[in-house]
């Protein structure tokens, strides 16, 4: 399995993934990123993963996605066997208390609001990279 921090991003607005990579990119790390549409492509995504045994040490949810949407893909992550311990961090515009403690209680490790400005993107592009090499650290250790 690798060891470098992966982060499987879902989000259907194509211009917040623009930014995301853009500011992945700033700091060195657009590789360490795979970004998908919605939560369907999330879990064609993940099957392919188990295939190359290389699963995301992270994922980061949009809430509000077409077909499968933040809320709904994580349920089905978080009780699924093979998917369940892999973090999830909700990343949304809205931030409502209901939602966001709804989601804490399925199981996300962290709900962040999107950042307004490209600054604040990079420092959220950091704290996600962060996140996972700490989840990957945790996962090895866990082996």
């Amino acid at each position: 399995m690798s060891q470098k921090p992966f982060i499987l991003i879902a989000d259907d607005d194509q211009e917040d993934r623009y930014l995301l990579h853009t500011a992945f990119e700033e700091i060195g790390r657009s590789n360490d990123i795979y970004l998908v549409e919605n939560g369907l492509q999330v879990f064609s995504y993940l099957e392919t993963s188990i295939e190359q045994s290389v699963m995301p040490s992270l994922i980061v949810l949009d809430l509000n996605m077409p077909i499968l949407n933040g809320m709904e893909t994580l349920s089905r992550l978080k009780s699924h066997n093979v998917y369940k311990n892999i973090p999830v961090i909700m990343f949304t515009t809205s931030v409502h208390e209901v939602e966001k403690a709804k989601c804490l209680e399925i199981g996300a490790a962290d709900f962040i609001k999107k950042p307004a400005r490209f600054q604040q993107t990079i420092s959220t592009a950091r704290y996600l990279h962060d996140s996972a090499i700490e989840n990957r650290l945790t996962a090895s250790k866990d082996c």
